[in-house]
């Protein structure tokens, strides 16, 4: 399913209702909400604190990525399948891009008849990356596999966030585990180097050059996580922005794809915005080098 290729093509709005749904989702899923993570376009709501330092607004989201624990579903006791929690709390399954309909793939109508997506992801390393597999549960539904993914389990943060539930069943706060800054970037650049989206380069720079702390917080939370756990993925990650946004011996950083697609997912296409786009490729390219210098710095 193919996001809107600019920034005009989000609303804050919708970005509202995103949170309401997953806010809604963890109330209504008992001991379910204990293995699920957030990643996607909905983290960085709560990676960039709001004005730091001067921070623009996000463009948003219109869709709820969450990662599953398959183990601790597995382990988990729960008083109804999780089929029968997302349908009474008004999910039908979602399409493919080929209008099939699928099992990790979710939605729901709200009231003013947006619709928001919700998409299970899991990461099992016997099965090929995009391959569905089902989950420990009794009913149907499955998960995408996203190879990776589960280093969102050791590297997260945790925000309680209150909202209107869906159905008008009143206000509830509920504990939202998150992507931390680490693992966010990584798999964002790991999308974008799959899957050449604009968005993805776009949430992956936006954390990164507005993250609390700057470039050289982000720099220290890398080169940490480079001798951990997943520290072949970050550095995996890491060599993907070094060859997507910063200079090398043939090409300036800045006529790269990474910084074009934030440049024109933020700036827009038309031809009159060459000038603009340009300045922004260069920033874009400029950062990410300077993090990348941070990072490896003796």
């Amino acid at each position: 399913m193919a996001k809107p290729s600019t920034q005009d093509g989000y609303d804050a709005l919708v970005t509202e209702n995103c949170e309401r749904v997953l806010v809604t989702l963890l109330r209504g899923l008992g001991p379910w909400k204990d293995s699920v993570y957030l990643v996607g376009g909905l983290a960085p709501r709560y990676l960039v604190a709001e004005g730091w330092p001067n921070a623009p607004p996000h463009a948003g989201t219109g869709d709820i990525d969450i990662v599953v624990k398959l183990q601790m579903l597995a382990e988990t006791a729960a008083y109804h399948t999780l089929e029968e929690n997302l349908k009474r709390m008004g999910f039908t399954k979602g399409f493919n891009d080929k209008g099939s309909q699928v099992n990790w793939r979710w939605q729901t109508k709200l009231e003013n008849g947006a619709i928001v997506i919700l998409e299970f992801l899991a990461d099992d390393p016997k099965r090929g990356g995009g391959k569905v597999g089902p989950l420990p549960t009794e009913g149907d539904v499955s998960a995408l596999n996203i190879p990776h993914s589960s280093m969102v389990f050791d590297r997260y943060k945790e925000i309680e966030v209150s909202a209107e539930l869906l159905g008008a069943d009143g206000v509830a706060t509920e504990t939202i585990r998150y992507a931390d800054l680490v693992s966010f970037t990584c798999l964002k650049a790991l999308a974008f180097d799959q899957r050449f989206e604009r968005k993805d380069a776009h949430d992956l720079v936006y954390c990164i050059e507005y993250a609390e702390g700057g470039l050289d917080d982000t720099a220290q939370q890398f080169q940490i996580a480079l001798k951990e756990k997943d520290g072949d993925v970050v550095k995996r990650a890491l060599d993907i922005i070094a060859r997507r946004f910063a200079d090398d011996a043939r090409t300036e950083g800045y006529r790269k794809d990474g910084p074009v697609a934030v440049a024109k997912f933020e700036i827009g296409d038309e031809e009159d915005l060459n000038e603009p786009r340009k300045l922004r490729q260069r920033d874009v390219s400029a950062s990410m080098i300077t993090l990348l210098g941070k990072v490896y710095e003796a």
